[in-house]
């Protein structure tokens, strides 16, 4: 989404200048809905179990994450964040079904699947008329541009293997590189065009405006 950029280094993020507020809510022991929705509730600045809320609230939630389960518990929590003005992006899911995955389905979410580099579905992305939008997932299987590395969308990683923690870059696939993509050009239209409201830049990501196009 914000990957430090003109620096010669590793990769460009979609929109270098957003701020990042990392909420890890799924770890190498997995992790629960609870954890999800607490998590979303002290980044909309809403009253948490922790008792504590940022100094500033997020203007975009990026959900690299999901599954089928779904509850009006749920659905209310997103529907209060969307309505506050916050925007919801989310994975639409990598098991190649059109089955609904959840978060991603609720209204006030925008849902996104995957494409790969020729620009078409990715073989493991969902699919259906509940998505909003695709956008760049990879392909790891295949190397269709000739460059001598996987089709994937090359990520910014923390390897701690030697038990030291290291900035690395690799290549990645799915969903969860589709969303950010989205999120980030949320935060570039955001910061691009000041004037215009949540509701209006999420009808221009969905309807494929182009980025010179908005005014």
């Amino acid at each position: 989404i914000a990957a430090e950029s003109d620096n010669d280094v590793g990769v460009a993020g979609v929109s270098w200048g957003a701020k990042i507020m990392p909420l890890r809510v799924l770890g190498k022991s997995g992790g629960t809905s609870y954890d999800i929705l607490e998590a979303v509730r002290f980044a909309a600045g809403l009253e948490n179990d922790s008792g504590t809320l940022p100094d500033q609230t997020a203007d975009i939630i990026n959900l690299s994450l999901g599954g089928t389960g779904s509850s009006t518990f749920e659905a209310d929590l997103f529907q209060q964040v969307h309505d506050s003005g916050i925007i919801i992006v989310a994975a639409a899911g990598n098991e190649n079904t059109s089955t609904p995955s959840y978060p991603a389905s609720y209204p006030g979410v925008i849902s996104v699947s995957a494409t790969d580099f020729s620009k078409t579905r990715a073989p493991y992305s969902n699919f259906g008329n509940h998505i909003d939008i695709a956008a760049p997932g990879g392909n790891t299987a295949i190397n269709l541009n000739g460059d001598g590395q996987p089709d994937g969308v090359l990520s910014t990683l923390v390897d701690d293997t030697s038990g030291i923690k290291k900035p690395v870059y690799s290549f990645y696939q799915g969903i969860s590189m589709a969303a950010p993509h989205v999120s980030g050009l949320a935060a570039a239209l955001a910061e691009k065009f000041p004037s215009l409201s949540a509701a209006q830049i999420v009808t221009r990501i969905k309807a494929g405006a182009s980025y010179s196009g908005l005014t």
